[in-house]
């Protein structure tokens, strides 16, 4: 795992030294996901925090990627005792994706993003213990990026991926990320 750290590290060094463009963003996100029967669940709000780069291929088309911090909160609720309990996941990520520039200042994209956890925790284990949390999951990602300052602009995104531990499933979110960039 250590190597795998590593060379995503390492890689994203070299894609840095040569990114057309590079900037920090942060912002907030509204995660929710499924459990098992006799649960129920609410969408909380967790924080990314990271560094991206734009890498041109050409005039329209650009490589996104970068390192991200990011939180996967959720409320379990049970059905029969109303007893809850606060699921936080935080995770390393970089994502990778194929960016569509429709000008130099906006552009839509779509790829996925390597996961690494990093924490996990519950609140109540009565409610739900995190058994098998996956070491490692892999998100598709959807989103708009666009400028609306010469130096500023914002992230929005879309994800969705699968099984996240034994009972957390279908894990999905909405974003916004303000974005300040060092072109």
């Amino acid at each position: 795992m250590k190597c795998l750290k590593i060379f995503a590290l390492t890689s994203l060094i070299s894609v840095y030294s040569m990114a057309i463009g590079f900037g920090v963003e942060g912002g907030f996100r509204q995660q929710s996901g499924d459990v098992p029967t006799g649960l129920s669940s609410s969408s909380q709000v967790g924080y990314t925090l990271g560094a991206v780069g734009y890498l041109d291929i050409s005039e329209k088309l650009a490589v996104r990627s970068g390192v991200m911090y990011t939180q996967r909160p959720l409320k379990i609720e049970s059905d029969l005792t109303k007893d809850s309990t606060n699921v936080n996941l935080t995770y390393f990520d970089v994502p990778v994706a194929l960016m569509l520039k429709f000008e130099e200042w906006m552009g839509v994209y779509a790829g996925v993003a390597l996961s690494v956890n990093l924490d996990k925790s519950s609140s109540n284990t009565n409610v739900v213990k995190l058994q098998d949390v996956k070491s490692m999951v892999v998100p598709f990602q959807f989103g708009v990026t666009f400028k609306f300052m010469p130096e500023m602009g914002l992230n929005l995104y879309f994800e969705q991926f699968g099984d996240v531990a034994d009972g957390l499933k279908s894990y999905r979110s909405v974003g916004a990320n303000l974005l300040f960039t060092m072109d």
